[in-house]
């Protein structure tokens, strides 16, 4: 055999052994992993469940409701959320092979009755729209927010005295982005309005009217599933508060690069846009995260002077 054939066999054998090795290797990670399943009795399982470990988003079951937890999060507690479910925790999980969560039974919004005709009763807050001053180039599918920036949307209390906030929805969307500067070719990223974002309510400050104060010490990670308009917010007994006065800020970020890459993730949401009219109070404010927690927050001009603002509404229990 020549020297150029025993060259191109022993590079061969090389790169069978490499693939093997990693073969090997890959199979081992699942080996020493443990596969759980998340379902609801009697054993459907659910698929787009997020899991976080420590509050930590590291899990999203796939189609058949399944995860692999890594052997470093055996012996710490899982939080699972999920729109249809409630939220639940779980310790000491590691000897069983099936998580289950129970269903969220979704209430009808009140009814009254007025001079024998039924009124709904109105328990959601949204941004006032308009249908004469909403900009095509600017209104609807929006990319997601800029990873170095908070956003807060103030909702003043305009007539929802001693309401009690039970619900909060942030309607996320897939968008384009350019691929190609030479050329401004885009590509659509599928799928991106199922990333999960973080969320928080501040309390105002009554001298500058910019955010105060966090209302949750950590943040709420949620998610759009089963191809909602949406990713939900839904507070516990325990978790829900009166309206205040003042009115309230809800925050939204995304995750850092390192959570989103720990769940497989490339791209954050696209969160949604319209067009506001003169009426509308709701205003968005930003902040830059590089600088900390003592940041200045301001005003969203930009968005402020195209008569936009983002999607995101409040729902009062009832």
């Amino acid at each position: 055999m020549e020297e150029n054939e025993r060259e191109i066999v022993l590079t061969y054998v090389h790169m069978k052994f490499a693939h093997l090795f990693f073969l090997l290797f890959f199979i081992s990670s699942i080996a020493q992993s443990k596969k759980l399943t998340i379902s609801k009795k009697p054993k459907t399982p659910i698929p787009e469940a997020l899991l976080l470990i420590e509050n930590t988003p590291r899990y999203i079951t796939d189609s058949i409701g399944t995860v692999y937890i890594k052997p470093s999060d055996f012996n710490k507690e899982i939080t699972i959320r999920h729109i249809n479910y409630k939220i639940q925790k779980f310790n000491n999980w590691i000897t069983q092979d099936t998580l289950f969560l129970e269903e969220e039974l979704t209430q009808l919004n009140e009814i009254e009755i007025v001079n024998n005709e039924k009124k709904r009763k109105d328990t959601r807050y949204y941004p006032k729209s308009s249908l004469n001053n909403i900009l095509p180039e600017n209104f609807g599918k929006n990319g997601s927010l800029n990873n170095n920036m908070e956003l807060a949307l103030f909702f003043p209390n305009e007539n929802y005295k001693d309401k009690i906030i039970k619900k909060i929805y942030i309607h996320t969307n897939d968008y384009r982005i350019i691929q190609d500067l030479k050329n401004t070719k885009s590509i659509k990223i599928k799928g991106a309005k199922n990333s999960p974002i973080k969320v928080n309510f501040y309390s105002v400050d009554s001298i500058y009217f910019v955010p105060k104060e966090k209302i949750f010490k950590e943040d709420f990670i949620i998610t759009c599933q089963n191809n909602e308009e949406f990713a939900l917010l839904e507070l516990t007994i325990d978790e829900e508060f009166e309206f205040p006065l003042n009115g309230i800020f809800i925050s939204i970020k995304n995750l850092t690069k390192d959570e989103y890459n720990n769940l497989g993730i490339d791209f954050p949401p696209g969160i949604k846009l319209i067009g506001v009219s003169k009426e509308n109070k709701i205003i968005p404010y930003f902040r830059y995260l590089h600088q900390g927690d003592e940041a200045l927050w301001q005003k969203y001009h930009y968005l402020i002077e195209r008569g936009n603002t983002y999607k995101v509404g409040i729902e009062f229990k009832n």
